[in-house]
C-alpha cells in the first residue's frame, strides 16, 4: 500500500469552486518540446521547418487517426464534436474516429480484458470498471504530469498552470507520485430542486445546520410533498448529497480531517465502521425512518428520481450539476434549479463540504505510438480553450475549467441555471468542495462483495427498514480481508 501524504484541498468562494473542478480540465500537448518554427534549420528538400510543422512542433503532413472512446452521459456530445471539428480544421492531418457509446465502460473493460494494444482507444473519457489505479500501476496509462507546464492553445504565451483555478495542480490524485487522468469539466454534488416551489412555499433554500435541514424536510412533509428522492436503482447517487463529503465534513469537525483522508486514500482500517462513516449512515438511516425519502425510491432510476422534482412529487433529489442538461428535454422552459448541500455541521462556524466530482475525463493509452499520445494531448488541450469551454457551458451546463473564464461577468452569466446555483451557493456559504479518490487498488474480490454489499442495503436505509451498523460491520469485515489479502 502507499503512504505518501496528501495534500488537503479546498477551495472557498466562486473562484475556488471551479478549482477543484478543474482538476483534469487542462491537458496541453506533448509536442511542445519538439522545435520550433524560428530555430528549426532548412530540411534536405530546401523547404524550412516552419512550413513543415506546427506551432507546436508537430508535423504538418504527417496523418494519424486518434481512436476516441467516447462516454455519452448527462453532458450529451454536441460539446465534444463541436471542439472536434475545430480541432480537426486547424490540423487537417489528424483525424478523429469516435466510438460514442452510454455503456462505454463495458467497452472499455472487454477491450482492456483482450489485451490488444492495437484496437484499444487512444483516448478515452471515463474510467473503465474497477477505475485507473490498477491500469496506471500496471502501466497501462500515459503520465500527465508535463501538461501542466504547456501553453495553451488559444493564450500561447501562458501555461496549464497559469490559467487554471489556484491549488488545482495541487489537489489532482497521484497515483505512485504521478497524475493519469486530466478533466475538461466538473460537477458538484448536493440537492437540486425547483425554486419555485421552494418560494411558492416558503420554504428555507438555504439550511445552515443539520437542525435547520432537518427542520425543512419536516416543513416539506407536511406540505404533502416527498422531501428527498434519488435513483434505488442507481443507489450510488445518494453519495451526491450523502456520501463521503459528509465523512470529511464530520471529521473536519472532529479536529483530524487530514488523517480521514489519508486513510481513505490507502484504505487505511476501518473504513466503514469508523466513527465519521457510521454517523453518516445513521443520520441517513434517520432521515428513512422520518419518512423523508420518496416513497417507491428503491424502483426509481435516475431520470425517473430527477422527473419527481419536475413534476412537484418531490422537493429534492440527490444528484450533481449535469442534472439540467440531462433533463433538458422534460423541464418546462421556466424551471430554474436551485441547489443546497446537506449541512452536517452544528453551527456556521465549522465548516461545510460539499462533493466535487469532475466529468468529462481524459485518459491516454500507454501502449499507442508517441505521435498518437502528443495528439491526443494536443486534443485534450483543445477542450479547454475559452472558446470550447464557453460552448461545453451553454450547451452540456459543464462547469468550465479555467480563471480567466469564471472572472468574465459575461461568460459567467452563460452558465445553466444549476451551475449558477451551485456556485451562488458555495459562495454565500464559504463552503469546502473535495474530490474523492484513492491512490492505491485493490484487486481482492472481498473488496467488491463489500461495496456490493453496501449497494444492495442503501435504498433499505433510505426507507428505514435497515439499521446500517450491522451491515457496515459485514462491509468492514469483508473489507479487512481484502486489504489483508493484498499484503500477501
Amino acid at each position: 500500500m502507499l503512504n505518501g501524504k496528501m495534500k488537503r484541498f479546498m477551495s472557498t468562494g466562486v473562484a475556488a469552486i471551479l478549482s477543484l473542478t478543474m482538476l483534469a480540465a487542462c491537458a496541453g500537448n506533448n509536442g511542445k518540446n519538439g522545435p520550433s518554427p524560428s530555430t528549426t534549420p532548412v530540411g534536405s528538400d530546401g523547404v524550412s521547418a516552419e512550413t513543415e510543422v506546427y506551432e507546436n512542433g508537430l508535423s504538418k503532413s504527417e496523418k494519424v487517426t486518434l481512436k476516441v472512446g467516447f462516454f455519452v452521459g448527462g453532458y450529451g456530445r454536441e460539446w465534444f464534436d463541436y471542439a472536434v471539428e475545430s480541432f480537426t480544421a486547424k490540423y487537417p492531418n489528424v483525424k478523429v474516429d469516435i466510438t460514442a457509446s452510454a455503456d462505454m465502460k463495458t467497452i472499455l473493460s472487454t477491450k482492456i480484458s483482450a489485451g490488444n494494444d492495437n484496437d484499444m482507444f487512444d483516448l478515452f473519457n471515463t474510467e473503465p470498471s474497477g477505475g485507473i489505479v490498477g491500469l496506471a500501476e500496471a502501466g497501462k496509462l500515459e503520465p500527465m504530469d508535463d501538461i501542466w507546464e504547456y501553453p495553451l492553445p488559444d493564450v500561447p504565451d501562458k501555461k496549464v498552470k497559469d490559467l487554471m483555478m489556484t491549488g488545482m495542480y495541487e489537489s489532482t490524485p497521484l497515483i505512485n507520485g504521478k497524475r493519469y487522468e486530466f478533466t475538461t469539466a466538473s460537477s458538484f454534488g448536493g440537492l437540486f430542486f425547483n425554486k419555485k416551489l421552494f418560494e411558492e412555499h416558503g420554504w428555507n433554500q438555504n439550511p445552515n445546520t443539520w437542525d435547520e435541514f432537518k427542520a425543512l424536510l419536516a416543513d416539506i412533509k407536511a406540505d404533502g410533498i416527498a422531501p428527498i428522492t434519488f435513483p434505488g436503482i442507481h443507489p450510488s447517487y445518494h453519495n451526491w448529497a450523502f456520501g463521503t463529503a459528509k465523512n470529511f465534513e464530520l471529521a473536519d469537525i472532529n479536529g483530524h480531517v487530514d488523517e480521514f483522508i489519508e486513510n481513505f486514500r490507502t484504505y487505511g482500517l476501518p473504513q466503514y465502521t469508523n466513527p465519521e462513516t457510521v454517523e453518516t449512515w445513521t443520520r441517513f438511516y434517520e432521515l428513512g425512518q422520518q419518512g423523508y425519502f420518496a416513497e417507491g425510491l428503491p424502483a426509481l432510476n435516475h431520470t425517473q428520481s430527477q422527473m419527481q422534482v419536475i413534476q412537484g412529487q418531490a422537493a429534492m433529489v440527490s444528484t450533481g450539476t449535469h442534472v439540467e442538461n440531462e433533463m433538458k428535454e422534460a423541464t418546462p422552459a421556466d424551471f430554474d434549479w436551485g441547489y443546497m448541500a446537506v449541512p452536517f455541521r452544528d453551527n456556521t462556524s465549522q465548516q461545510l463540504w460539499i462533493r466535487s466530482g469532475t466529468s468529462n475525463f481524459n485518459y491516454i493509452w500507454a501502449a499507442k505510438p508517441e505521435l498518437n499520445k502528443k495528439w491526443a494531448k494536443e486534443l485534450i488541450a483543445w477542450l479547454v480553450t475559452l472558446e470550447n469551454q464557453q460552448f461545453a457551458a451553454e450547451k452540456a451546463g459543464a462547469l468550465p475549467m479555467r480563471k480567466d473564464f469564471t472572472e468574465d461577468p459575461a461568460r459567467t452569466a452563460t452558465l445553466s441555471s444549476s451551475a449558477q446555483s451551485v456556485l451562488k451557493y458555495i459562495a454565500d456559504n464559504e463552503a469546502h468542495t473535495y474530490k474523492a479518490s484513492r491512490s492505491v487498488s485493490i484487486s481482492d474480490p472481498n473488496l467488491a462483495q463489500a461495496e456490493k454489499l453496501m449497494n444492495e442495503n442503501i435504498a433499505k436505509f433510505a426507507m428505514g427498514m435497515q439499521d446500517p451498523k450491522p451491515i457496515l460491520e459485514q462491509a468492514e469485515e469483508l473489507l479487512k480481508k481484502a486489504v489483508e489479502a493484498e499484503k500477501k
